[in-house]
């Protein structure tokens, strides 16, 4: 009988120590702490939707700036030179250049040729100025019969110069400031006690046939003829006749007489 209550009470005993740790805690259940679950951020934009969405655009036509034009340049026409300052028709000019000058149909370069007229060659301006090819250009009578364009040169160095001016011829008349013709009174109007030598024929090599002294007076009856760089005309007189230049470059031994 001992024995049993003995061994119940080993098997109540255990049994009660649970109820009561039931009892205490309170209830069989167990309690499941909830775990806070995040809040989810609110989701931001990121930087490529906030970014501006690209337009197509129309291309334009890509244009180069304009260049300017660099000074000097074609664009500026240079102005033409005034060689044969105090030319005007009517006057009497001298042709300075070395080479001489062509004489022209028309005034510029692209005229005709016509003539020539030698260095120291005296002439009488009928028109002009007239502009071409950066030049001043001249229409002159050779007195001969030839008319023609002849460029003035440039300003430093000109090709064409007013020549003497008229005045009282010795003996009577006048000089006069012009280009000598076939038919001309002329007069021998070198410098000084200087003499002027007539020759047979045009050169200044040819036969010396004799030599006057200033004032002496001839008249054309043939040239001009270019010979040595002068111009020849040729002369009859009361005593002796020939060939003689009309001048040098400087002088001129020849000049027009008129009542």
């Amino acid at each position: 009988m001992k024995s049993q209550q003995g061994t119940a009470w080993l098997i109540w005993l255990p049994l009660g120590l649970l109820v009561l740790a039931v009892v205490a805690c309170g209830g069989f259940q167990v309690r499941v702490t909830p775990t806070a679950v995040p809040t989810p951020a609110p989701e931001l934009p990121t930087a490529e939707a906030l970014s501006p969405t690209a337009e197509p655009t129309t291309a334009l036509p890509t244009q180069a700036p304009p260049t300017p034009a660099p000074l000097g340049s074609a664009t500026q026409t240079p102005e033409p030179t005034a060689g044969g300052a105090g030319l005007a028709p009517g006057k009497i000019a001298r042709v300075t250049a070395g080479g001489g000058l062509n004489m022209r149909d028309r005034a510029g370069s692209a005229g005709k040729p016509i003539g020539r007229l030698l260095q120291n060659a005296v002439v009488t301006v009928v028109a002009g100025p007239e502009q071409a090819d950066n030049y001043a250009w001249w229409q002159v009578d050779n007195g001969a019969g030839q008319v023609g364009w002849v460029a003035g040169g440039p300003e430093g160095d000109p090709w064409l110069v007013p020549d003497q001016e008229s005045g009282p011829a010795e003996g009577g008349g006048n000089l006069v400031n012009r280009a000598i013709k076939l038919g001309d009174r002329v007069q021998v109007t070198t410098k000084g006690d200087q003499l002027l030598s007539i020759r047979e024929t045009p050169g200044k090599n040819a036969q010396l046939a004799a030599r006057v002294l200033k004032g002496t007076r001839f008249s054309v009856r043939g040239g001009p003829t270019q010979q040595d760089g002068f111009v020849w005309w040729q002369l009859e007189g009361d005593k002796v006749s020939g060939w003689a230049a009309e001048g040098d470059g400087t002088d001129r031994w020849l000049t027009p007489v008129e009542p």
